[in-house]
């Protein structure tokens, strides 16, 4: 009797231990539902791009006659005035030539003063016999001959006056050409670069040498970005942009948009345009060919409903076909006006210049999900534009600030093979923590 009554206590006792254990080790899930409120707040849409500082004006100064430069009067970043003598070349030559077009002139006069004679000397002749033949006194051929020589004086004083036009175009030409041996800032502005020194040969031969290169006002300049052509639709005239440089990270810059340039530029199948951004730099810190990191500013709400953009992808774990029915019988809100384009669309660089009006930002239809007592909730919203962050709501019935929505829906398990498989990940050496 005494054995039965043991073995009874021994199968009791690992029954015990058993159902411990299964208890112990028995997988534990949990339900972990995240949500996230409807703020409301202000929600820029930007467009980044890249591009880089350039003077509103620059010039390239070169010099149309080839040969030494024997004077600089400016350097760099020296301030120049229109018309003020920046550079000569040496002038002996171009002042010699200038004189033998002068001599050249004053022979081809002379030579007119006396074919001029020698037509009024034949005038003279022909006269006296168109007289004579008048009362007979001399013959047909003999007036034909005095006829044509007349008239052949009267060519030669044609020719001669001619060639005093063409030597006084050849003292012009000289004397141009020596004056431009002086070369002369065309704007007032600062001198960029000079690229030549004194000694130096220049040749305008094929083409014109660039000898100094002159801005007009640094104090405004150029922000040329360079704007993808899937971004470019939502920019235009007016638009109001910020950016930084290299050199000053812990700084904003601002600018406004001028110009939107037609001409694409093609670089490994990306295609973008040319968008110039006027900028103020009165405290001179911004210089040309500075690259710049740019955010245009496409739309703005100062104050409107919005939410993470985690809770409009978010899907229940219910199955696909229920979702769809769900989405088929929902009723969404009447369409909302669409949201126009910052900037003005009126602006433009010139009065002939054409202007492009971007059209308005149309609304978009999303989900949102409520999880109530085990029963999901689907709520359909009007939507607009993101900061890939967060996302504008129209207002609707149920969408009002702090209203929660479903975000995240965490299952977890709490069992011995989940408890190994989170040890073995410890031992790699990325997810050690000290």
């Amino acid at each position: 009797m005494a054995k039965w009554v043991v073995r009874l206590c021994v199968v009791a006792g690992l029954g015990a231990l058993v159902w411990l254990g299964y208890r112990q080790f028995k997988p534990q899930k949990s339900v972990e539902i995240r949500t996230i409120q409807v703020s409301r707040g202000p929600l820029v849409l930007t467009v980044t791009a890249t591009g880089r500082l350039a003077p509103t004006t620059q010039v390239l100064v070169g010099c149309e006659v080839s040969g030494t430069v024997g004077e600089i009067t400016v350097g760099h970043n020296d301030r120049v005035k229109k018309g003020q003598v920046i550079a000569r070349l040496k002038p002996e030559l171009f002042q010699a030539e200038h004189e033998q077009a002068n001599a050249e002139l004053a022979r081809a006069q002379a030579t007119v003063r006396q074919l001029e004679v020698q037509e009024a000397e034949a005038k003279r002749r022909f006269e006296r016999i168109q007289k004579l033949q008048a009362q007979n006194a001399a013959g047909d051929e003999e007036y034909r001959t005095m006829e044509a020589a007349w008239k052949a004086a009267i060519a030669s004083t044609e020719a001669g006056r001619a060639a005093v036009r063409g030597a006084q175009n050849a003292v012009d030409l000289t004397k141009y050409r020596l004056g431009k041996t002086e070369i002369v800032s065309p704007i007032d502005g600062i001198v960029l670069d000079r690229r030549v020194d004194v000694g130096q040969t220049i040749a305008a031969a094929l083409m014109t040498p660039e000898l100094f290169v002159l801005a007009e006002d640094l104090s405004r300049m150029d922000l040329l970005a360079d704007v993808s052509e899937a971004d470019v639709g939502y920019i235009c005239p007016g638009q109001r942009t910020t950016f930084t440089v290299n050199a000053y990270r812990d700084r904003e810059f601002s600018g406004t948009v001028r110009q939107i340039r037609n001409q694409p530029h093609t670089i490994g199948n990306v295609v973008t345009y040319a968008v110039v951004i006027e900028v103020a730099n009165n405290d001179l810190l911004l210089r040309p060919g500075m690259p710049a990191d740019i955010s245009l500013e496409v739309a703005r709400q100062d104050a409107t409903l919005k939410i993470a953009n985690a809770a409009l992808r978010f899907l229940p774990p219910i199955a696909p076909d229920e979702i769809r029915r769900l989405k088929e019988s929902a009723e969404w809100p009447p369409t909302p006006a669409p949201i126009p384009v910052a900037g003005d669309p009126g602006a433009t660089s010139r009065p002939d210049e054409v202007s492009f009006i971007p059209p308005p930002i149309k609304p978009t239809q999303g989900l949102l999900w409520r999880h109530m007592n085990g029963v999901w909730t689907m709520v359909p919203v009007w939507t607009s534009y993101s900061d890939n962050r967060e996302t504008i709501l129209y207002p609707a019935p149920g969408i009002e600030e702090s209203a929660a929505f479903v975000a995240e829906y965490i299952v977890s398990r709490n069992d011995v093979q989940s408890q190994f498989e989170k040890a073995i990940l410890m031992t790699a050496p990325e997810n050690r923590r000290f």
